[in-house]
């Protein structure tokens, strides 16, 4: 029996190259690394299971003009997690598992107020899970995810400070779902976050933290990404404080 990672869209992408070689080898999968994640500091939150895809994407220089253009921006602790739907890929092929962050909110700063998609005061935003694990034995859609909701808590555990950039998932955007995966409350709807809509403060850091360093770390991307400006707030109250200051406040 050989076992071992293969991400769901390289699988599809190999599907479709079949007919011109039947000797293509399945690559397993690694998480991206950005080229700016070079210029991150290591602290005790791992952003690397939120880095397993990268795509082309509209870079905001600043948080509040990213704010602006979003329809909810919210600041919160993260209220833990729990295993979201798994999506058809292709015919026949391994399934696309979705891990769900639970995000309580502390300060509600556009679009949540009287939001019926906002429930008991939580958000829950859908993140790729990651690479499935080949199982020879197995069909392909009965693969297991290799990250386990367990790992993402352990990596970014409940409590840890957040600011998110959510917007809800249209239903017909979502796939054919599979395996719904834990319910959501009545009401609440699954969102998501683009690759700069999620800022972390990274207890590791605020405890080494020294002079002009800051505590916070991008979630799917590096802050610096963004440029200088996403750098410049040295802890989540400071970077509320900003978007405040530009208007960004309910």
């Amino acid at each position: 029996m050989r076992k071992h990672l293969v991400p769901a869209l390289l699988l599809a992408a190999m599907a479709s190259l079949s007919a011109c070689s039947a000797t293509t080898p399945h690559a397993a999968a690694q998480p991206q690394t950005p080229t700016s994640a070079a210029a991150e500091r290591t602290g005790s939150l791992k952003v690397s299971l939120l880095r397993v895809s990268e795509s082309d994407y509209k870079v905001y220089d600043t948080p509040e003009s990213m704010a602006a253009a979003r329809p909810i921006v919210v600041a919160g602790v993260i209220d833990g997690w729990q295993q979201g739907p798994a999506i058809e890929s292709y015919p026949g092929g391994p399934l696309e598992y979705r891990v769900v962050l639970r995000v309580q909110i502390t300060e509600p700063l556009k679009g949540v107020r009287g939001r019926s998609s906002i429930a008991g005061n939580l958000i829950y935003i859908a993140l790729d899970q990651g690479a499935v694990i080949r199982d020879d034995a197995l069909p392909a859609e009965q693969w297991k995810p290799e990250k386990s909701v367990a790992d993402f808590e352990k990596a970014l555990p409940t409590g840890t400070k957040i600011l998110a950039f959510p917007r809800e998932i249209p239903s017909t955007a979502i796939g054919a779902i599979r395996i719904a995966g834990q319910a959501l409350p009545q009401g609440a709807r699954l969102m998501t976050v683009p690759p700069q809509g999620l800022v972390l403060e990274d207890p590791g850091l605020a405890a080494q933290r020294t002079g002009n360093q800051s505590a916070l770390v991008g979630g799917r991307e590096p802050l610096r990404a963004g440029g200088v400006a996403w750098t410049e707030p040295k802890n989540l109250s400071e970077l509320v404080a900003r978007l405040k200051q530009h208007g960004i406040s309910e």
